[in-house]
């Protein structure tokens, strides 16, 4: 893998795809409030593809979701960031930018507020040359902690690097504001402000020939097209020029709606697809179109219910009801086109199985579900999830036996004491209390209690166990 000249990663189309997949079904989970899954889908995203601002975003965003927005964190953030701080410190003075990059994504699981964390990330992304990464973690390290002059201090030396003028003094001016008296920060105001007018009035001959160097190298697989143009050109601008020189290279398209997708222009990507279906039919080239469009029915549907949250006019709240249900049927049905010729085109693929069970779970169709679930099974990373699953489809057809069992082997296979131990521990305490076996109710029960005795009525669970034992 290298980087493109815009300092993206220069990724397969098969990785690409497989990170898209991540992508979307932590979108998913997020939407469901299943923030453990969710983290698990996105932190392989942001792993795989560091320079995706996208990724970065999701993360962010799912893990403050998680946290009820306390900003603050885990509750015992402070004791489980020692190590992890010390690993980023220690990565940071080595210079292994990746393990800054894969320690930092752990300590944002405990803390996604850690200003000190962003801003490391954001050093690792422009020493690794994703400046457009690195920018975005530098401003999640000031939002987080805009009063903090060490954080101000260090974020605007690394924006002044990436010619982010303005961003940069405003760092410095609310250094200023907390240390009027502070040299650096007046003096680095005044350089900025120099700086940012020699670049705008392009007064300096030398920089302005290296920057256009650079465009024309970025550029250079561009045939027939004079460079002053090219500079002038939007990038949509040049897209179209580009093909109607070349109209039957579909790699053109797709490069375009992948750019497209991942500056979350969704509509605009689906439009470049459907324009390449024309070009060249393909099953994969299809498959594509209906993943975009289920995230932009995804990103509708969002919409829609933020709209209906955010007022307290009933007229309004009436109108978006019967919109908000069409939507969402419309995002079932090409959600479950999607998963039908995930699966029709890559049958081996453990988690277009389990998404396919998933689907046919939610229709009620359980034995079809099952046959998905085993399928997947064979994954080991996903063997906890597949069993759960197939417990709860086993207990719909009243195989309370085989649910139990199947419970069982999911609590051994999943590993930490997130949402999916959490629910399997509750199933298994339920069903084994409704089959008189108290000993196993008790024991499920147990340890779930010692994991989270607020979760849903264990509380409750466990005195009726013993209540019915005494009786």
């Amino acid at each position: 893998m290298s980087n493109d000249p815009s300092g993206n990663l220069n990724l397969s189309p098969e990785l690409k795809m497989r990170f898209q997949e991540w992508y979307t079904k932590g979108n998913e989970m997020m939407a469901k409030g299943a923030h453990d899954y969710a983290t698990e889908m996105f932190v392989q995203c942001v792993l795989g593809d560091p320079s995706n601002i996208i990724y970065i975003q999701a993360y962010i965003l799912n893990l403050r979701q998680k946290y009820n927005d306390n900003k603050k964190g885990n509750s015992f953030a402070f004791l489980k960031s020692t190590g992890i701080k010390t690993a980023i410190k220690t990565a940071s003075v080595r210079k292994k930018w990746d393990d800054v990059i894969k320690n930092g994504a752990e300590m944002l699981k405990i803390n996604p507020w850690d200003a000190g964390t962003f801003a490391a990330m954001g050093r690792a992304c422009l020493e690794m040359d994703y400046p457009l990464a690195g920018l975005a973690y530098y401003k999640q390290a000031v939002e987080s902690s805009p009063n903090d002059v060490e954080i101000n201090r260090v974020s605007a030396r690394a924006l002044q690097e990436m010619e982010e003028y303005d961003q940069a003094i405003a760092c410095w001016s609310r250094v200023l504001k907390i240390k009027p008296n502070d040299e650096e920060a007046s003096k680095s105001i005044g350089d900025l402000m120099v700086e940012k007018t020699i670049k705008v009035g392009k007064y300096n001959n030398a920089e302005t020939e290296n920057n256009k160097k650079s465009i024309a190298q970025y550029r250079e697989n561009v045939q027939n097209i004079e460079y002053e143009e090219r500079v002038e050109l939007s990038p949509e601008e040049l897209f179209e020029k580009i093909v109607r020189k070349n109209p039957d290279n579909v790699s053109l398209y797709i490069d375009r709606a992948d750019f497209l997708f991942q500056s979350n222009q969704i509509k605009e990507a689906e439009n470049v697809l459907l324009r390449l279906l024309k070009v060249q039919d393909k099953p994969e080239y299809r498959l594509r179109l209906i993943e975009v469009r289920q995230r932009r029915l995804m990103d509708e549907l969002n919409k829609i219910k933020s709209n209906y949250e955010s007022t307290d006019k009933p007229e309004v709240k009436d109108k978006l009801k019967p919109l908000f249900a069409a939507k969402k049927q419309e995002l079932e049905q090409v959600t479950l086109q999607m998963r039908t010729m995930r699966v029709e085109q890559n049958p081996s693929n453990s988690r277009y199985r389990f998404d396919m069970g998933d689907a046919y779970q939610s229709q009620g169709k359980y034995k079809e579900a099952i046959a998905e679930y085993q399928a997947a099974k064979s994954d080991v990373s996903m063997q906890g999830d597949c069993l759960l699953a197939l417990g709860q489809c086993f207990q719909q057809i009243k195989q309370y036996r085989l649910a139990l069992t199947h419970y069982q082997q999911a609590i051994a296979s999943i590993v930490g004491e997130g949402d999916a131990k959490k629910k399997v521990l509750y199933l298994a305490a339920r069903l084994a209390f409704g089959l008189n076996d108290y000993d196993k109710a008790e024991d499920f029960a147990s340890q779930l209690a010692a994991i989270d005795f607020s979760y849903k009525d264990v509380g409750e669970l466990l005195d009726k166990i013993a209540k019915n034992r005494i009786n």
